[in-house]
């Protein structure tokens, strides 16, 4: 089976329907996970939401859902962030705030796990961004496998040599490994292009996919909301 793993949407719709439309496109059977953070910095939060419940299989809780129902992150937040995630939290109706109450903090699956940020303690929402991050929380896995987002910069961190095929990369069931899918709609690691990740947990190898959409409708949307112009700014330059 195909998992697709997305995290880090962010209120942007531009990014996630074109998640969607390459979704559409992977034969055979298939099963879609978010990692978290669904909402924040973008402008369609609810419509994000609503979509995300629709079509997805499995949700994880990230720190801006967190945020959706609980002010107890409020004073680690920067400016520009937690304006946005007052600016969310208006937008947001009871029932989508019930349904982050429902989220998983973690999701269990055959030797893998899938956490928001990290897999020694998820609720931390420690940062995995580079090999020295992943080493780390690796130590801590009971498991050999463990997707991520938070971060929003993709990556593929392991234990062991890793053996890259034209399309993915090959893992080991006896090795651990930390995959970072990245962000659909923030990337932050110099790359204006989305990014989520394709897992094929038959041939046990993983893909970071990372394809063009509309930014500027994005930035655009933004503005006009009155969200910070700082947060519209980075989606062009992926940082």
């Amino acid at each position: 089976m195909k998992k697709i793993v997305i995290s880090d949407i962010h209120g942007n719709m531009e990014a996630l329907n074109r998640v969607w439309e390459y979704i559409d496109t992977v034969e055979g059977e298939r099963e879609i996970i978010c990692l978290g953070d669904t909402v924040g910095y973008g402008p369609n939060p609810a419509e994000c939401m609503e979509m995300i419940g629709l079509r997805t299989d499995k949700i994880c809780l990230g720190n801006h859902d967190y945020a959706m129902v609980s002010n107890e992150l409020d004073y680690q937040i920067n400016q520009y962030a937690l304006e946005a995630i007052e600016w969310t939290r208006d937008k947001l109706d009871d029932g989508l705030r019930n349904s982050i109450r429902e989220f998983s903090e973690q999701i269990d699956g055959d030797n893998v796990l899938y956490v928001h940020a990290s897999p020694d303690n998820p609720m931390e929402w420690k940062y995995i961004s580079n090999k020295r991050d992943a080493e780390s929380s690796m130590k801590k896995m009971d498991k050999s496998l463990c997707f991520v987002g938070h971060s929003h910069i993709p990556g593929v961190y392991t234990d062991y040599a890793l053996h890259r095929k034209k399309r993915g990369t090959e893992l080991s069931r006896e090795g651990k490994s930390i995959v970072n899918v990245g962000s659909v709609g923030q990337p932050r690691d110099g790359s204006p292009l989305l990014s989520f990740a394709v897992f094929d947990d038959v041939e046990w190898s993983v893909e970071i996919v990372r394809l063009e959409y509309d930014v500027g409708k994005t930035m655009g949307k933004m503005e006009r909301a009155g969200l910070p112009l700082f947060l519209a700014q980075r989606l062009k330059v992926g940082r």
